[in-house]
Order: structure tokens, then C-alpha cells, then sequence
């Protein structure tokens, strides 16, 4: 981490683990019992927990088994953003931990995020790790945008992110308007405004909670695209927002060529194919190229056809004023 010589300085203080919750029964005991353990081998931790107005029984068991050790609050009807705005505000700690309560924190994670903290670095956390059995679906999105070594980075996901309170106060912290993309948008203002992210896999989490259906990942990828446009008021244009209005064209000019164009049926299919086929794949040869890492390619380019699609959804959603709700996946029984 040489690139961080001229900004060392000593940093110690309290870590405030911040942890939204909806609905996530499944998974919670998981994530709070992972948490309460790390912090009985941190001196100086507290947990602030955030109830977004759960009805699968989430809050009962935040209540009834974990009221004595964390701060418990329920706000149902606000944005996520505002969620982790008000444990931020309701926390003492010189260092904002958020977490989501769909994952398990690894060990040492206080230490080894406050070894990154004191090199210099304004922010940082890492990828969400896999399960044991990931979902073929997890493990294919996990290994086209995993970054393989530590370093700067422009973005870290918020459901796995350390930051120093001031550089958070700095910033303003969340923009509490957003219906996702949230952390996106947080850490575009971080690094305008000259703060430093760095992305270091020893400060882990595993995500228990990832997509393991089509349908949930088309759901929730329409729910975190909701925030798109709130992107554009830090930068008037950011690379997916660009990809997905070029396939929505190019899937346009698909079918008008298929209806229209003066050529064979054969040719008119083939130039469709290719058209509709480009965003996705342009998209997944440039991800392989980036880390340097080539996954499942056709597997890859399914996926990316589903989160296009899910954008596009998303994006109707916005402009036609529809339900912007966060999916919950209902399980029988």
C-alpha cells in the first residue's frame, strides 16, 4: 500500500457497527452472532441496529434476544440510505462500520480494518465473499466483477464498508433521496472530493443472502437500478447507465430491422441476434478484461441479459411511477 506513504498517520478509536434489517429472519441470528463476537475481542464497539419495518418476525428477535447488548430502533417507510444516515447519527464511534444483516463477519475485522484505517485510507471493506455452496448464479456475478488483489478502488458495496466518521460528516453522508445505488453515489462523492477508498479482502463478510433464482436477481436488480438517475447529480453519466440505454437502443434497432429491413429473414434473424447479444457480451469480455479474469462466459452473458433487462424494468418503474418497493422473497409454509 505504498500509494498511501504520504497520508500515514495514527489512527485508534471506537468502532459503530451499523446494521439495517427488513425482513431477514433466515439469516440474522447469523449476522448479529457473528458481530457480538468479534466485538468481545474489540475494546472499544458498539452495535446499532435498524428495523426498516420488518413483518417476518425480524424485529421480535432483534427485541427479544439481542436488546442487551445492541441499540434496537424500528423506522419503517424510509430509504435505506436514511436508515444507515440515522444509526450514523445515533452512533458514538470514530469509525462507521455498515453491515448488512444477511452476512457474517469474518474474523479479526476490527483489527484488520483499523491496520488499512491507519495506513492512511479514508474508507474501506471489500466484496462480499461466498458461501461454502454458492448458488450458480452468486458464484458466476462474484467471479466476473471480484477484484483478485487489494487496492484503490472508486467503489466498495455499503453492505460491507468502514469509513471515518468525519470523512463521512464530510460528505454528508447518504443521499437519503435514493432508491438504491446508495453506496454507488456515496463513494463517487468520496472520491471527488479527494478521499481515498481502498479495498482490502482480509476485511471480509460472507453473504448469505445473495440471489439464488432468475427471478430474485431480475426483482432485486430492478430495485437497486431505482437509483439511477440520482447518479447524474454527482456525474452526468456513469458507465452502467450508458450500457443500459445502449442495449435498450440497440434492442430497438433489433427488432425494427426484423420487422422492417429490405434483406432475407435469415439475415434480418443474424443481425438481430448479434445486435441484441452486443452490451452483453461487450460487457462481460470488458469485466474479464479488467481483473484479468475470464468466468463461465456464456453463463456470464445470460446474466447480463437479465440485469439489462431488470435495468430497463427499473427504469419504467421510475418514469411511469410504479411500486419501488424492496422485494421481499416470500417462502411457503
Amino acid at each position: 500500500m505504498a500509494w498511501l506513504s504520504d497520508r500515514m498517520r495514527e489512527v485508534d478509536g471506537r468502532f459503530s457497527v451499523i446494521v439495517p434489517v427488513f425482513n431477514s429472519k433466515d439469516h440474522l441470528r447469523a449476522c448479529m452472532d457473528s458481530i457480538l463476537a468479534e466485538m468481545d475481542h474489540c475494546r472499544e464497539a458498539e452495535l446499532i441496529v435498524l428495523d426498516n419495518g420488518s413483518d417476518d418476525g425480524s424485529y421480535e428477535i432483534l427485541q427479544n434476544e439481542y436488546g442487551g447488548r445492541a441499540v434496537i430502533q424500528q423506522l419503517p417507510g424510509i430509504t435505506v440510505a436514511a436508515l444507515r444516515n440515522h444509526g450514523a447519527a445515533l452512533s458514538e464511534g470514530d469509525f462507521l462500520c455498515f453491515i448488512d444483516s444477511d452476512c457474517i463477519m469474518g474474523p479479526g475485522y476490527f483489527e484488520r480494518a483499523l491496520s488499512v484505517l491507519r495506513t492512511g485510507a479514508d474508507a474501506t471493506g471489500s466484496k462480499y465473499e461466498l458461501p461454502q455452496m454458492p448458488h450458480w448464479i452468486e458464484k458466476t456475478w462474484y467471479e466476473i466483477h471480484a477484484r483478485r488483489q487489494d487496492g484503490p478502488v472508486n467503489y466498495i458495496n455499503s453492505g460491507n464498508f468502514v469509513i471515518k466518521r468525519h470523512v463521512f460528516s464530510a460528505v454528508g453522508g447518504f443521499d437519503e433521496t435514493l432508491i438504491g445505488t446508495e453506496d454507488a453515489e456515496l463513494c463517487l462523492r468520496l472520491s471527488q472530493s479527494g478521499f481515498r477508498i481502498y479495498e482490502a479482502h482480509a476485511v471480509r463478510v460472507v453473504h448469505l443472502g445473495a440471489d439464488k433464482s432468475l427471478r430474485v436477481f431480475f426483482r432485486k436488480t430492478a430495485w437497486r437500478s431505482l437509483g439511477m438517475f440520482g447518479l447524474l447529480k454527482s456525474t452526468w453519466m456513469t458507465m452502467p447507465f450508458f450500457i443500459t440505454f445502449a442495449h435498450l437502443l440497440l434492442c430497438i434497432c433489433a427488432v425494427a430491422i426484423l420487422v422492417l429491413a429490405p434483406v432475407s429473414l435469415i439475415t434480418r434473424l443474424a443481425i438481430g441476434i448479434v445486435l441484441v447479444n452486443l452490451a452483453p457480451t461487450a460487457t462481460v469480455m470488458y469485466r474479464g478484461w479488467r481483473i484479468k479474469h475470464f468466468y463461465a462466459p456464456f453463463t456470464a452473458i445470460l446474466l447480463y441479459h437479465v440485469y439489462f433487462l431488470a435495468r430497463v424494468y427499473g427504469m419504467c418503474k421510475l418514469v411511469f411511477s410504479l411500486d419501488t418497493s424492496y422485494p421481499t422473497v416470500r417462502r411457503k409454509g
